[in-house]
């Protein structure tokens, strides 16, 4: 039976069932069986969410690495841990696609990139295109891209590989910067942090570029003038519009005061004409009162002097 390394025992901190390393060992399970089992530990909203954001990013063109490193970040997980998973993953919905389907992964969004390695002739050859590319003042990135025909992770697959042969493998690489030297291509200075600079060429302005700069950075200057000034124009009509339409709104809910209070007003018009009503007629009422109490005071005086004149008759 092999004899396996302690750090394969271990995944985040966490020891792996022994069992399966001796079940790999005997052919009673596969390789990815016992993969699977290790990186077991994720939820399956985990699994969507990873896939959702390599899919968003693949949209945008960003190299899965970069993908991979930011997820890494943003879960607390390590880069490779990441990238390990997302890969037996993939093959796991492969086989499974009605776990696909419930996770809602769409399969043809995520393919694996089976890159085979350069050969020397291929190397040599890529390395000799940048180097030419960069004679000429263009980046080692732009080359690549040019060289890549856009495909961003082609791109990056040629940056890597000519930064590989520059740190790893200086001998073929100043055979190349030789062989177009000896074609009487200037070469790029290299300097000791492997970054690539280029030759200063030194270039005099003539009166006519000073006046075309000098012309350029007016317009630029009156451009900006009048971008700046539209935009003011539009900062100002938006405040009107703001303060007409609070305007119009206090009017609307002034009119709404002026029409309740309207209303208020006829209610207590009726409301006084029915109370003078009744003042009427109890003015009216008091009036017949008075004149009886008057005609009643009368008549006991006339029953008293007639009482009087009968006692001194008698």
């Amino acid at each position: 039976m092999k004899i396996y390394p302690i750090s394969m025992y271990k995944k985040r901190n966490l020891f792996i069932d022994i069992h399966s390393l001796i079940f790999l060992d005997m052919g009673i399970i596969t390789e990815k069986e016992r993969l699977m089992k290790i990186y077991s530990k994720w939820k399956d909203e985990e699994v969507k969410t990873l896939f959702d954001v390599i899919e968003k990013g693949r949209e945008k063109n960003i190299p899965l690495i970069k993908l991979f490193n930011d997820y890494a970040v943003q879960t607390g997980r390590k880069p490779n841990s990441v990238r390990n998973y997302y890969y037996i993953e993939l093959e796991a919905l492969k086989e499974d696609i009605k776990r696909a389907h419930r996770l809602g992964i769409d399969l043809s969004k995520h393919k694996k990139n089976d890159q085979k390695e350069f050969s020397n002739d291929e190397t040599r050859e890529l390395v000799m295109k940048i180097l030419k590319m960069t004679s000429k003042g263009i980046s080692v990135r732009k080359a690549c891209l040019t060289l890549a025909n856009g495909d961003i992770t082609q791109m990056v697959r040629f940056q890597n590989k000519f930064r590989t042969v520059v740190i790893k493998q200086k001998n073929l690489f100043e055979e190349c910067v030789n062989q177009l030297q000896q074609k009487d291509i200037k070469m790029p200075q290299k300097t000791p942090d492997n970054v690539i600079a280029f030759t200063n060429y030194k270039t005099k302005l003539t009166d006519s570029d000073i006046n075309s700069l000098f012309m350029g950075l007016v317009k630029l200057v009156k451009k900006q003038a009048t971008e700046q000034a539209s935009k003011n124009q539009e900062f100002e009509i938006e405040r009107a519009n703001n303060m007409l339409r609070k305007t119009l709104i206090n009017l609307r809910q002034k009119e709404d005061e002026v029409k309740t209070l309207q209303k208020n007003f006829k209610l207590l018009t009726k409301e006084n004409e029915r109370l003078n009503e009744e003042i009427k007629q109890l003015r009216v009422k008091n009036a017949e009162l008075l004149n009886r109490q008057s005609k009643m005071q009368g008549l006991k005086k006339f029953a008293n002097r007639y009482k009087v004149k009968n006692i001194s008759s008698n």
